[in-house]
């Protein structure tokens, strides 16, 4: 999904402060917290081989 898509498809999700800046120090200035999150997901799936969507294989989100 990319920004203009996740824009129009926003919602809000409640974090404490501590972890806002925790996300605000994992990304660059020019990421969304968006960008910020999916990023840690994906690399989060890759790491432990976790299937997204539906593919075959290992564990399913």
């Amino acid at each position: 999904m990319n920004s203009n898509q996740s824009k129009s498809l926003a919602t809000c999700v409640r974090l404490s402060r501590v972890t806002r800046n925790l996300l605000a120090k994992q990304g660059s200035k020019d990421q969304t917290f968006d960008d910020i999150i999916n990023q840690l997901m994906t690399s989060q799936v890759k790491d432990s081989h976790v299937v997204i969507d539906g593919e075959s294989g290992g564990n399913s989100l």
